[in-house]
This record gives C-alpha cells, sequence and structure tokens, in this order.
C-alpha cells in the first residue's frame, strides 16, 4: 500500500505505532488494553450504576412481557414464528406436546397429565380437544405453528396453522362475542357438537376458553369455500362447477342441514349462520357446513345471521324457517353464480330477480351460462331455482318448512 504520510509526520506523539515510525503496534496495546472482564471491573462507579439500571430495565421488561402472554396468546396466532420474540414461545399451558402419531409428550396418570392439568379442564390458557381421532396437539404446537391469514369475518379472523406435531393442517377461528355461556356451559356445548358425524358437516377438533374471546379450531379443507369457488380465482374453480357438480353440493347443503335440524331440534336456530364463506367444498365436491348452531353461545346474533331472513333482519325474531331462507339464497349464489347483495356490497338482489323471474316465467334467464353451456336438463335447473325462490319467501308463515326443502331438492334430477 502507498504511503500517505512521512515518519516526520508522527513525531510528538508517543502512542503511535507502525511500519512507517518502526515502531510494532502489539506491544504497546498488549499493556494498554486490559482483559475484557479487568476492564469492566475497573470502570468508574458512575458506569457500574448505569449497567445496574439497564439490567434491572431488562428484568423488568421481560416479566412484564411474560406476564402479557399469559393474558393475550392470541396476538400470536397469525405472526410469523421466526420473526417471534423468545417470550412469546415462554407461554406457560397445560396441554401435552405430540408427536405424528398423536401421542402425548406428557404422561397422563389418570385425567390429568404430569404437569397437574386436568384432561380438558386446565386453566383457560389451555387448548382442549374434543376431537381426537387424528390425534392431538397442544396450545404450545399451535403457538409455534407456521400460520397464515384465511380471512376476517364479523366474528374474527381465521388463520390455517401448520404444525409439525401434526399431519393436516387446521384453521384456528379468533371468534368474538361469544360469551353467553360460562366455561362449563361452554364446554358441554362445543362438546356436543364435536360429536357430530355427518359427511356434509365439519365438527370442531378444539377449543380455548376466555372470557373476551375464544378459539375454535377445525380442519383445513385445501379446496376452500364455496363462495371462493363460485366468485375467486379468476374464475378457475368456477369452471368445475358444471351441473351436476352443482346439484351435488345443493344437495349435500340440504343433508347436512336436514342432519342439524332433526339432531339439534331443540334449538331455535339449529344452523343460523349459513352463507356461501361457511360452506367448505372437499376434494370429491362434497359440501361442508361450518360455524353452525353458535347462537347459543353468542350475545351478538346480529353477526350469526349469514343472510338475514325479513323476520330477523326487520323484527329480530328467529325461528328455525330462518335456516330455510339462508339455504333458499345459497342455492340461488350456485345456480346464478352472482354474489347476493346481502352478503357482499358489489352482489344482486337475487331474492328480488328470483321472485320475478318466477312470475313473469324467465327462470331460464337467470341460470349461470356455465350450467347450461356444460349441458344438462335445464327443465331440472329451472326446477332448482323455483325451489330456492319458494325457500326466500317473504312471510315465514308461508314459507316451506326445513323438511318439504329437501324433500324438493332431492327431487330434482340431473
Amino acid at each position: 500500500m502507498q504511503r500517505r504520510f512521512p515518519a516526520s509526520a508522527f513525531e510528538g506523539n508517543p502512542r503511535a505505532c507502525g511500519a512507517v515510525i518502526n515502531k510494532p503496534c502489539e506491544a504497546l496495546w498488549a499493556h494498554t488494553l486490559p482483559p475484557l472482564g479487568e476492564a469492566i471491573m475497573a470502570s468508574s462507579a458512575t458506569t457500574r450504576w448505569v449497567v445496574l439500571a439497564i439490567v434491572l430495565a431488562m428484568l423488568l421488561v421481560t416479566i412484564l412481557l411474560n406476564k402479557k402472554d399469559k393474558s393475550d396468546m392470541f396476538t400470536m396466532i397469525g405472526s410469523d414464528p421466526r420473526t417471534r420474540s423468545h417470550h412469546e414461545h415462554a407461554v406457560e399451558v397445560h396441554a401435552a406436546s405430540i408427536n405424528r402419531r398423536g401421542v402425548g409428550s406428557a404422561r397422563k396418570v389418570g385425567n390429568y397429565s404430569e404437569n397437574g392439568a386436568k384432561k380438558g379442564h386446565g386453566k383457560s390458557s389451555d387448548l382442549v380437544m374434543i376431537n381426537e381421532e387424528h390425534g392431538v396437539f397442544g396450545m404450545p404446537d399451535l403457538m409455534k405453528a407456521a400460520a397464515e391469514v384465511l380471512g376476517n369475518s364479523g366474528m374474527g379472523s381465521s388463520y390455517k396453522a401448520t404444525m409439525a406435531c401434526y399431519g393436516t393442517p387446521v384453521v384456528a377461528k379468533r371468534m368474538r362475542g361469544m360469551n353467553k355461556l360460562n366455561k362449563d356451559a361452554f364446554d358441554v356445548e362445543i362438546r356436543r357438537l364435536g360429536r357430530i358425524r355427518h359427511r356434509n358437516i365439519l365438527p370442531p377438533l378444539a377449543y380455548h376458553y376466555r372470557k373476551e374471546e375464544k378459539l375454535l379450531v377445525t380442519e383445513f379443507v385445501p379446496k376452500g369455500s364455496l363462495m371462493f369457488m363460485l366468485h375467486g380465482d379468476g374464475g378457475i374453480a368456477h369452471a368445475e362447477l358444471d351441473w351436476p357438480t352443482r346439484l351435488k353440493i345443493i344437495k349435500g347443503i340440504g343433508r347436512g342441514l336436514g342432519f342439524l335440524h332433526t339432531e339439534l331440534s331443540e334449538l331455535e336456530l339449529p344452523h343460523g349462520n349459513l352463507k356461501s364463506s361457511n360452506i367448505l367444498v372437499s376434494s370429491n365436491h362434497e359440501p361442508l357446513l361450518t360455524d353452525y348452531s353458535l347462537h347459543s353461545f353468542s350475545s351478538t346474533a346480529k353477526s350469526l345471521q349469514g343472510y338475514k331472513s325479513p323476520e330477523v333482519a326487520l323484527h329480530q325474531q328467529i325461528t328455525p324457517k330462518s335456516d330455510v331462507y339462508c339455504l333458499g339464497v345459497v342455492i340461488l349464489e350456485v345456480m346464478t353464480g352472482k354474489y347476493p347483495s346481502q352478503y357482499h356490497n358489489n352482489g344482486i338482489d337475487l331474492v328480488r330477480l328470483a321472485r320475478e323471474a318466477v312470475a313473469d316465467g324467465k327462470v331460464a334467464e337467470l341460470i349461470d351460462p356455465e350450467i347450461v353451456k356444460g349441458g344438462g336438463d335445464v327443465a331440472e335447473m329451472e326446477r332448482m331455482v323455483r325451489i330456492a325462490a319458494a325457500c326466500v319467501e317473504e312471510d315465514h308463515e308461508v314459507r316451506m318448512e326445513m323438511r318439504e326443502a329437501i324433500r324438493s331438492i332431492e327431487a330434482v334430477q340431473l
């Protein structure tokens, strides 16, 4: 390297060293720089107090953050696990972490695990499993899972979570306004829903109870919702929905609703939140109803009605026929391929169009051209639209019962 300064430039500087002035630096600095530990001990009293104050401040922040974790674990769901700070992983929960086969890592003693939590009835920080057919997982597994936001609704946000300990992804839904029942009553009712077994109903897997907000966990269905298939993905999924597929979906929705109205007949609203976004579609186009029978849990019933029937919207009057109305709107959405205005700001008043089309004898004009293009009996398609129009009858006294609606749907042929 070219020398920029002559040796004379460093005269009068006793600490200067280097090849320019033929003075080695190592010897000099070996005597002027003490070891790290000695340097800390030799620091001034003021510096020591400053260091002590910083340490105490860090301890205080850590304590506060850990306290926050115990009171608000929901904030971690949906965040990138790679960007979480250490305190976000240090959540005290009483739920066993498990391996892929669903075997708990904590040894069970009767109804209790080694950490002292009663199985299914631990502290408020527990994740309570109510369906263990495909394995079990705990809150730590869910909190550490890679997650992505699926969407938001009137009741809260939904996240897809993929856990290393569980074979398939799950959906975690943060549910607000579900504070009508205390913890024991909530547990009884949600376990009842977890015992439901029907090919067109998706039961919950687990729940987390907190007074202000609940967490419901269900299986993730890769194909997504009926709403997405009808209106999303630039029409790619829409192309799959020929007449046989749509008829299969409509009949499956009817069968699932019929089962709920039979098994939960004592409820004033057996489903209560039927809309295309709450109907998932399996790989073989079998519909799966979700977010059902939550009316008895919620103190804000307005957010539960998917497509509000006139008696609910105008008079807050709830009857089992409110589900029939919602079924009619879903059928119209499937048959026309259009958004209903009750669900989407840019949608169309499908109920009014259906009534006018039936009255004017122009039902065929309502049918999605994609269905007709794929072939099929147009008369049977028109028949399905008329059934939907009967389901959305404004007067609930005149509107058909659920059983009658299902019988009419089952009678439609390809």
